[in-house]
């Protein structure tokens, strides 16, 4: 088994860090353990609630707030070159577009490396970095998306790249369905008998949140009782935006429904307590939350976004609904509460997909055989 160094371009606590976090965690518990690293940018709130010891752990930046952290400059490529020459690594897997550098770092000492990208590139058409980018993305030996609404953006990085590419779900550890949520409930101080929407993502735009906020208040009228939750941090540069959200909030006579929980480091017990989850966003390469919702057997309506289309099958295991429309998300969520029975059919259903298709051991195995094609010499 060769060296391979795992890179997150983030230290926090949402989809692409906690993905690759759990994914080295997977790999240690395998044979020869020894051989995986992690390298973070800084200290942060992923290695809080992962427990990656300091042998297969490294830092490669000095900077502050994780993501935040400028993960893009040259002299992160610089510096990563010289972890891998001292670490004798000789296999790289950069996780998400942000780690660029690393597949640039292991290119120039010519050591072979995955690049696993968890962005819808459409986004990324005006980037001032897409040119490297692209040239990035031919010297890389291999490229893994994290679903198939992700690989259609692969035009905006260059042609002839489809050989090298393909998809690869990226699962969790699956949990157990919520048979009663009285206890998480009475833990967090909600009342037994209200009902429970939530939403988990970072507070900004892109994650729908207006849409969210307007849909409650029209829900709020016909069910008095519900509170929303809204689990989530709020990067510095969406201050202006969270503030927005509370004065919304306001207006609509809401905001005392309405409770922010900030990040938490271990936000299981808040989502075991919800009646359903509600997904806004208007993009998004997969919606790890999704899943995470529907191991439990908690109901979700979501948007057509990009990845959630490929987790729900409308009507089935959840439904779908149009972006930035809160009267669709109102009429969506005021049918499952109505419809007990269905929702729960839905979620059953959901839990049974997840099993499937979305757990952490299939998608290290899957990794796994990418790495022992590069051990053989075959890729």
């Amino acid at each position: 088994m060769k060296r391979v160094a795992f890179i997150s371009h983030a230290s926090v606590l949402n989809g692409a860090p906690i993905t690759v976090a759990e994914l080295v965690e997977e790999f240690l518990t395998g044979p020869e353990p020894e051989k995986f690293y992690l390298g973070l940018p800084i200290p942060g709130p992923l290695l809080d609630r992962y427990s990656i010891k300091p042998g297969h752990l490294f830092f490669y930046d000095r900077a502050f707030l994780g993501r935040e952290a400028p993960v893009t400059r040259p002299r992160i490529r610089n510096r990563l070159r010289r972890i891998f020459r001292e670490k004798e690594i000789d296999l790289v897997v950069a996780n998400s577009l942000e780690s660029f550098r690393a597949v640039q770092a292991a290119s120039e000492l010519k050591i072979p490396v995955i690049w696993m990208i968890h962005e819808l590139l459409t986004a990324y058409q005006k980037r001032r970095e897409l040119n490297e980018m692209k040239d990035v993305a031919r010297a890389a030996d291999r490229l893994i998306f994290n679903s198939r609404a992700a690989l259609s953006g692969l035009p905006v990085l260059g042609k002839g790249l489809e050989k090298k590419s393909r998809v690869i779900y990226l699962g969790i550890h699956l949990a157990s369905p919520v048979e009663d949520k009285s206890d998480h409930r009475k833990e967090l101080g909600f009342p037994p008998g209200s009902v429970l929407l939530g939403s988990v993502g970072d507070i900004c735009p892109q994650k729908g949140y207006e849409s969210l906020i307007r849909a409650f208040g029209l829900l709020s009228r016909q069910y008095p009782e519900a509170r929303l939750l809204i689990i989530g941090r709020t990067p510095p540069r969406f201050i202006k935006f969270r503030n927005r959200m509370n004065e919304l909030s306001r207006e609509l006579g809401i905001a005392e429904k309405i409770i922010f929980t900030g990040e938490k480091i271990d936000p299981r017990n808040f989502i075991n307590s919800l009646d359903l989850l509600i997904h806004p966003s208007w993009r998004e390469s997969f919606g790890r939350v999704i899943v995470e919702a529907l191991a439990r057997e908690i109901p979700v309506v979501a948007t057509r976004s990009g990845g959630a289309e490929e987790i729900i099958v409308d009507g089935e295991t959840g439904i779908l609904i149009p972006q930035r429309e809160p009267e669709a998300i109102a009429g969506a969520v005021s049918r499952l509460i109505e419809s007990p029975e269905e929702a729960r059919e839905m979620a059953r259903r959901g839990r049974a997909m997840v099993e499937e298709k979305f757990t952490i051991s299939r998608s290290a195995a899957e990794l796994k055989e990418e790495i022992a094609r590069f051990n053989s010499g075959n890729h």
